[in-house]
């Protein structure tokens, strides 16, 4: 039986805390390392729901979709997620909690018995807790609390890379 993994994340593009504008979002950079090292399907979660140009707006709306628990269609959804047995689950800290694209996500798809690894960018609350929730929310999976958490700035860095295949190879991938 082979052993089939997905690399699902949401990240975005533009405006960024520290950063400016960017072309390739955090989360994504993270995903591509994490996807070529060990081979891996990739899938970036895209809500129907636009942001605004500027990053205080932006979190503006990020704070607004999380009160209302908010859910975005996505955008080129998956079909199924069945032929995958490990899912590695990508996203941002925006208010202590992955965007509102994600939980569609999490929503779409029987996760049960699934092989679950998270990983997140921040600018300086870590994890947030993040990886405990998920593993309540994704309570038929078998969700890994050793995830990777990395400020965002910190991505672009040229030890990122190392960083990312060292937490894969702990976690004896």
């Amino acid at each position: 039986m082979s052993h089939k993994i997905l690399v699902a994340y949401f990240s975005h593009i533009g405006d960024t805390y520290n950063l400016g504008m960017v072309k390739e979002g955090n989360t994504q950079i993270l995903a591509k390392h994490i996807a070529n090292y060990l081979k891996a399907d990739q899938y970036h979660i895209v809500g129907d729901n636009k942001y605004p140009t500027k990053y205080m707006d932006i979190i503006k709306q990020a704070q607004t979709e999380l009160n209302k628990s908010f859910r975005p269609k996505l955008v080129n959804p998956l079909n199924s997620i069945d032929q995958y047995d490990t899912i590695f689950i990508g996203y941002p800290i925006w208010y202590s909690k992955p965007p509102m694209a994600v939980y569609t996500f999490f929503e779409s798809f029987d996760f049960t018995n699934k092989n679950v690894y998270l990983f997140c960018t921040h600018e300086g609350s870590g994890q947030a807790g993040t990886f405990s929730h998920i593993k309540n929310v994704l309570n038929k999976a078998n969700v890994s609390t050793n995830g990777l958490a990395m400020k965002g700035t910190e991505t672009r860095n040229s030890n990122a890379k190392q960083t990312v295949e060292t937490w894969l190879k702990k976690l004896k991938f």
